[in-house]
């Protein structure tokens, strides 16, 4: 994520933000150790129309204080597991064109591009994200 849109986050933006994602139908997980949150994902049915039966992967994090301890690969897990159980086949996720670490991530647990991109604008930068799926 560019600088300059992290540093354009406030606390009400973020608290909006989440209102807005927990709000929707779907699946959130969040990691926790000795008690503190680590680490979220969230899922659920696909925001594309072009795919509009499989499911999505809205968003994974972990902090990176824990990247050694596998807790995004736990919350990956546990996510496409619960998808799974609720009858998805397919997944599909959005990743910022340029994010080496997440791509290699999400191709280390098998997603592949299927070759669409499109172009997010947030407070007027533009973001390139590439489309990944994954069968369950």
């Amino acid at each position: 994520m560019p600088a300059e849109l992290l540093a354009a986050q406030s606390v009400e933006r973020r608290t909006e933000q989440w209102s807005e994602m927990l709000g929707r139908d779907g699946l959130t997980f969040v990691a926790e150790l000795d008690q503190t949150v680590v680490g979220f994902a969230h899922a659920g049915k696909s925001r594309d129309a072009d795919l509009p039966e499989v499911a999505e992967l809205y968003a994974i994090y972990a902090d990176p204080s824990v990247w050694d301890r596998r807790v995004g690969h736990a919350l990956h897990d546990a996510v496409l597991d619960a998808l799974r159980a609720g009858g998805f086949d397919r997944c599909l996720l959005w990743v910022l064109e340029g994010n080496q670490r997440a791509i290699g991530f999400y191709e280390r647990h098998g997603w592949v591009a299927d070759g669409r991109t499109k172009d997010d604008v947030r407070d007027g930068v533009t973001l390139v994200e590439r489309r990944y799926l994954l069968d369950l």
